[in-house]
């Protein structure tokens, strides 16, 4: 009896293995109806009667394996540093607007030198008959007795001018800047995760930013100036040498044949003089230049990098990401000077105007580092937020007589959802 039961329990267990061996490699297809029939097939011994040691154990059913794909759109909040222009002084001209300097007088009593007849408004004295052999004449006449002085004969003339007009002005170059500012900016973001078990997976990451800012500053100062314009009376003073000669009387009117002192025909050489009275308060332009400058930029960012994100048990996602980021600026300048005049305290006027555009579209570089915080909601979506600082080069060109630059380093803070499929 002992000999039976030993051989009945070898072969129990041999149908019992080699039934688990053919339910462990049966096809998927032939459902869980199989699987129970096989089942039912096999009268299953008492526990005591065999041991679990060598049997081939079930696999494990799993669920499918998270999508990599992950699709995400937000919006942030982008600092954009300082927008600095170096202003150049204008190059508007400033107008003459009392024409040049002017000196003038009375044409009756000739130029200083020379034989003319000279009329002046205390006398006169014309070239006579012996003028040409002498240089002397008798054909003069003065009205009061203090035109004769110690070895000279005076006479005077009203009537003279004299237009004074100075300027002057300043050039200085001037400059400004924008604070640091926050744009709004949306985003989109492609990734591809591969799970690295225990939480964790990795993957490269694209990114796609807008942002559009502009700066301007208007009533900037380049060029100050002034013109001014003196009106004088001018009374001119000839002298006439009288060394050696006894003058009659005055009042005295001689002629060309009269019998009297021979008087030098021409003044003293070097002695004319001139007296001036000013007519009225001096009339003032001031001139003063306006320039507007403005910056408009859409700035298109493209980040290719790699993202690490840990998922725990209670569905928190964080993350950090690196990479490089092309920054294309797609950005219109302009400046506008305008020149204007104040004449005597009145209205100002408008005199010149000039106007300067460029635009271009420049490729910088850079770099960012991001840190990423969410919740998984479901198996396909989730919400996330991030904090990102992006490295770039600044944005530089020039516009008219003005440079500027723009500094595109700074932090985005960033809210948005992503879909995994």
């Amino acid at each position: 009896m002992p000999i039976n039961n030993s051989i009945s329990q070898i072969l129990m267990n041999f149908r019992f293995r080699s039934t688990y061996f053919a339910l462990s490699i049966l096809p998927a297809t032939a459902g869980e109806d199989a699987i129970n029939s096989a089942k039912g097939g096999l009268p299953l011994p008492p526990a005591t009667d065999y041991s679990s040691k060598g049997v081939i154990d079930l696999p494990k059913l799993t669920s499918q394996p998270k999508s990599p794909w992950n699709f995400g759109f937000g919006i942030s909040g982008r600092q954009i540093g300082k927008i600095r222009f170096d202003t150049a002084p204008t190059r508007l001209s400033v107008p003459n607007a009392f024409g040049a300097s002017s000196f003038t007088i009375p044409s009756s009593i000739g130029s200083e030198t020379g034989l003319f007849n000279r009329e002046y408004d205390n006398g006169f004295v014309n070239p006579g008959p012996r003028t040409a052999a002498t240089g002397r004449t008798t054909d003069y006449g003065y009205a009061t007795p203090d035109q004769i002085q110690i070895n000279r004969l005076e006479f005077y003339a009203d009537g003279g001018e004299r237009r004074v007009v100075t300027t002057s002005n300043s050039l200085s170059p001037s400059d400004w800047s924008t604070e640091d500012d926050w744009e709004i900016s949306p985003s989109l973001t492609l990734n591809r995760l591969t799970d690295l078990g225990n939480g964790w997976s990795v993957g490269p990451s694209l990114h796609l930013s807008f942002t559009n800012f502009d700066g301007q500053q208007g009533g900037l100062n380049s060029l100050n100036a002034i013109e001014t314009r003196s009106i004088f009376d001018v009374r001119t003073i000839d002298q006439f040498d009288s060394t050696g000669l006894v003058l009659p009387n005055a009042p005295y009117v001689g002629s060309p044949g009269a019998v009297a002192p021979l008087l030098p025909a021409e003044p003293i050489a070097g002695a004319r003089s001139y007296e001036d009275s000013l007519q009225m308060a001096p009339d003032n332009a001031v001139f003063s230049d306006s320039i507007y400058e403005n910056l408009d930029v859409n700035l298109f960012g493209f980040s290719i990098g790699a993202e690490a994100i840990y998922q725990s048990e209670s569905n928190l996602i964080t993350g950090i990401g690196a990479g490089f980021v092309l920054n294309f600026a797609d950005w219109d300048a302009n400046r506008s000077d305008q020149l204007i005049q104040v004449t005597n305290g009145g209205p100002p006027v408008e005199v010149g105007s000039s106007n300067s555009e460029n635009s271009g579209t420049d490729v910088l570089y850079g770099f960012y580092l991001q840190g990423t915080i969410g919740y998984q909601i479901n198996e396909s979506w989730s919400m996330q937020g991030n904090v990102r600082y992006d490295w770039s080069e600044s944005l530089r060109d020039s516009v008219g007589e003005s440079d500027f630059d723009v500094d595109l380093s700074g932090f985005s803070l960033g809210m948005g959802a992503t879909y995994s499929f």
